[in-house]
């Protein structure tokens, strides 16, 4: 049975003792230490990355040769640091997005995380679909930037709609697998997709 909802936790008050932006951080350093999807260098999209936590922790790995954008359609905070680019814009805005990539000179990532959440309603299936329906979202811009051999991961609702995003995914990438950081509630019904080795030709096979 999962515990009691706690607003403060221990991530919560980790993320406030280690300076980040949201307990998130946990979750992709998890999924980074299990992985290990992120590299110095990289060009990497984060979607969904307000308030930004995402950003710290691939900033901070990709150093000053790497480029990290972030898009959000809530104004992320300004970061020091001068390989975090962001932008606000809805995800379903897909051709702004590639042409604000353009502009950037950055026409090709090597990872696309997405830690898009819906507004819930409380209503499971409600949640779980609009949550897949995000996820197919952040997939399909993520088929259109990632190179060859690229990594895509993705926060998304654990429930019937979860396969039929799944298949897609897979359809387009060597190995797809399901990873629920420790750092996610534990009544939480999120999970991460983490597909690696993208196919371009093999989308909609």
């Amino acid at each position: 049975m999962p515990k009691a909802y706690q607003v403060q936790d221990k991530y919560f008050r980790m993320a406030k003792e280690e300076g980040f932006r949201a307990r998130s951080a946990f979750k992709l350093l998890e999924i980074q230490d299990k992985f290990h999807i992120i590299k110095p260098g990289q060009m990497v999209l984060d979607l969904g990355a307000a308030p930004g936590s995402f950003l710290q922790i691939i900033s901070r790995i990709i150093g000053p040769d790497g480029l990290v954008l972030g898009v959000d359609m809530k104004e992320i905070d300004a970061f020091q640091e001068k390989n975090v680019v962001t932008m606000v814009e809805d995800i379903f805005n897909t051709e702004e997005i590639l042409k604000f990539m353009r502009s950037r000179d950055f026409h090709k990532a090597d990872l696309v995380t997405s830690d898009l959440a819906p507004n819930t309603s409380g209503i499971k299936d409600l949640d779980q679909g609009r949550s897949a329906e995000l996820t197919e979202s952040a997939y399909l811009i993520a088929s259109k930037v990632l190179r060859r051999g690229g990594t895509f991961i993705a926060k998304v609702f654990q429930g019937e709609d979860l396969y039929g995003v799944m298949r897609q995914i897979k359809a387009s990438f060597g190995k797809v697998s399901l990873y629920k950081p420790d750092a996610c509630r534990d009544r939480s019904f999120e999970t991460y997709i983490v597909a690696l080795n993208f196919k371009p030709d093999k989308i909609g096979s």
